[in-house]
């Protein structure tokens, strides 16, 4: 198949802002695909960006690119037969040696048999008191999660019955009394309720340590009816800027940080629920081969991929790594990209290269290839907690659940409901949800310069 390169001038709508103009939280963090540099003084200056090896650059389809524009290969790595962590086989250990709680006034884990919708409640219960799982607890049921996790393959398949329902919930971000409401309105997870937490758990929101423990619970005690895909947020350096190594470190102790990293790279990057809705924090793969330029900017738009990317690609590709344009395009793809209004691709108004914006063709040719219906994927704040950001036949919709985002967006937050109505997924319809009145405890509070910050703690 002969793939082109077409460029050409569009405008377009950033589907992030949303009616209220909320635009989506930036990292302060390069993710780089490639590194532009300026040359240094007397030094000779490359005829071209970088290309790689076994890409014609004379190739007719590249033939309108700026000559500092980069083509990059799209790499998909291949996962390993087995991940083996000695980080977590060391703490797996040390945990055995610690010592029991003595006098604990609060929430236990004595492993998953200890786990049911009564004990669960109780935690959350007792995590809105301020009160947490003991040390040896909380790696343990940490442990247990990972271990679940790591035999995951890379796209999950979830099977929904006749007459049952699944429940896909979107960015949380650590906003406890909202996710607990949440829960009041959507029902817990069981064999009529399927969920599927579609990421960004942790970061900003103050309660991210007490909202992830509570999903592990879930996932534990029922291991095939909960889902959990990876988002932007799971990874070290959002998890270093933004929060949750800050508040593990303050609440429990800086080692943990390496256990959760660990979990997070375990963590699958999407799902598909009964061979029709493909579930994703981000996005749809993106251009092929990765084409960037400095000035690259949103007035313009390209077709960039003609081979489609199967779902046994993305089912067998290494996730067990932080994300890496360099090493894994598609797992960047997959957590950060965001979709767009207009035909093609585009970059991204993140301002980051090597993030895409991609239209309802590209979302649509996705589906269409690997027999596909629907793509729910959250990522970004919607002022009524969902947007059908690509209509049709092959809709594309974002879905979002922490109201308020960041106490300052004013959103509404929502999940999505599917039921097998026997012909098909049908819906989704939306469970809308405000924001819950909380403690007076800043979201930001543990990220870096945060007032909680462990820097701006007493030493112990």
């Amino acid at each position: 198949m002969t793939r082109s390169w077409t460029i050409q001038q569009a405008f377009f709508q950033s589907s992030g802002s949303g009616s209220m103009g909320n635009k989506p939280a930036e990292l302060p963090v390069s993710i780089e695909y490639a590194v532009l540099k300026d040359a240094a003084a007397g030094a000779p200056v490359p005829s071209h960006g970088e290309t790689s090896p076994g890409i014609d650059r004379s190739d007719d389809r590249f033939k309108d690119l700026p000559r500092d524009a980069t083509i990059k290969e799209y790499k998909i790595p291949v996962a390993p037969a087995n991940y083996q962590s000695q980080v977590v086989e060391t703490l797996r250990g040390a945990v055995a040696s610690m010592p029991e709680p003595v006098g604990h006034n609060g929430p236990r884990y004595m492993g998953p048999s200890s786990l049911n919708e009564a004990s669960i409640r109780q935690m959350v219960q007792s995590f809105k008191n301020g009160q947490l799982l003991p040390m040896k607890d909380a790696y343990k049921l940490a442990i247990d999660a990972f271990d679940i996790l790591v035999k995951e393959k890379t796209l999950g398949r979830i099977n929904v019955p006749v007459g049952k329902k699944v429940t896909v919930v979107g960015d949380l971000h650590g906003q406890l009394f909202d996710f607990d409401h949440m829960l009041s309105l959507a029902g817990f997870p069981s064999a009529d309720n399927q969920f599927l937490f579609n990421g960004d758990f942790v970061d900003r929101g103050p309660w991210s340590v007490e909202v992830m423990f509570t999903i592990l619970a879930f996932k534990v005690w029922q291991p095939n009816g909960v889902g959990m895909n990876r988002g932007n947020h799971e990874a070290e350096m959002a998890n270093h800027f933004y929060g949750f190594f800050g508040e593990l470190e303050v609440k429990y102790e800086k080692r943990m940080t390496d256990l959760f990293a660990e979990i997070f790279r375990a963590t699958p990057l999407c799902h598909v629920i009964n061979n029709e809705i493909f579930v994703v924090h981000g996005g749809i793969p993106g251009p092929d081969p990765r084409v960037w330029w400095k000035g690259m900017d949103n007035q313009i738009s390209f077709d960039g991929r003609q081979l489609q990317i199967s779902l046994s690609e993305i089912e067998n590709s290494n996730r067990f790594m932080e994300p890496n344009p360099d090493e894994n395009p598609l797992m960047v793809d997959l957590l950060w990209s965001d979709p767009k209004g207009k035909d093609g691709y585009g970059p991204s108004g993140r301002m980051s290269s090597g993030i895409y914006l991609f239209g309802p063709d590209v979302s649509k040719n996705f589906m269409e290839y690997n027999g596909l219906r629907m793509t729910l994927r959250s990522h970004e704040v919607k002022a009524q907690g969902y947007r059908y950001d690509h209509e049709g036949q092959y809709p594309l919709i974002t879905v979002f659940s922490a109201p308020n985002y960041v106490d300052k967006a004013g959103n509404m937050a929502s999940v999505a409901v599917l039921t097998n109505d026997g012909t098909k997924m049908a819906g989704p319809e939306f469970v809308q949800y405000s924001a819950q009145p909380h403690p007076d405890v800043p979201s930001g509070a543990y990220a870096v310069g945060g007032p909680l910050h462990p820097e701006n703690q007493p030493a112990r």
